[in-house]
């Protein structure tokens, strides 16, 4: 049974930087982002993990290569990891959302969990793609996993394998530099954050 589940958002892509939706579309990894991957290894090569799981999208498989050549490991991919998919927004700014239907600019606000965009998922679509998903990891025979997938998506996985409530499940962050180590074993968990390999105790939680 799985020992550590490591969650690794892509590095900085090119719609990250102009803050552009992405879910389902994509959008390449700038040269900050393929930095951001690579501090990775000054940790993960002493952890020596066993196998690379994916997002199928660009960006994600783009930053598990990355991983995969130096660390020499088989990546897997997994669809249930893709981003949340934002429907018709995607490619728009938040501001350019408000602009075009300001309607559903406020029913995002007022409801981020069940808010679903026109043709997108809510957070109850993420958690029922994502459950089978976390027991499937938890259950796996290797030992220390690395899971390579989007800043939404690694906030469900989290909220789904910590059972975080859902008001903490929704102020969770994860920067492209920022990796989460979680130590399983019987008594709970354990929750480590890395960022430019240095490690820090607990999740990243906004105010």
């Amino acid at each position: 049974m799985v020992r550590e589940l490591i969650f690794i958002r892509h590095g900085e892509t090119e719609w990250n930087v102009s803050g552009r939706l992405q879910g389902r579309a994509d959008s390449p990894l700038t040269d900050v982002g393929r930095r951001q991957v690579r501090a990775h290894l000054s940790w993960l090569l002493e952890l020596r993990p066993e196998l690379i799981v994916t997002s199928p999208l660009g960006r994600t498989q783009a930053t598990a290569k990355i991983l995969a050549d130096a660390l020499g490991l088989e990546v897997e991919i997994d669809p249930r990891l893709a981003e949340r998919s934002m429907g018709r927004f995607e490619g728009f700014t938040l501001d350019e959302v408000t602009a075009t239907d300001p309607e559903e600019s406020d029913r995002r606000i007022q409801d981020p969990w069940g808010y679903r965009a026109p043709l997108g998922e809510n957070y109850d679509d993420m958690v029922e793609r994502v459950t089978p998903l976390v027991d499937r990891l938890v259950d796996h025979p290797a030992r220390r996993i690395v899971v390579v997938s989007h800043g939404t998506l690694v906030r469900v996985l989290l909220g789904c394998l910590l059972g975080l409530e859902r008001e903490t499940l929704l102020r969770v962050r994860q920067p492209n530099a920022v990796a989460y180590q979680v130590r399983l074993d019987t008594a709970g968990s354990d929750v480590v954050r890395w960022e430019g390999g240095c490690a820090s105790p607990g999740l990243l939680l906004s105010d």
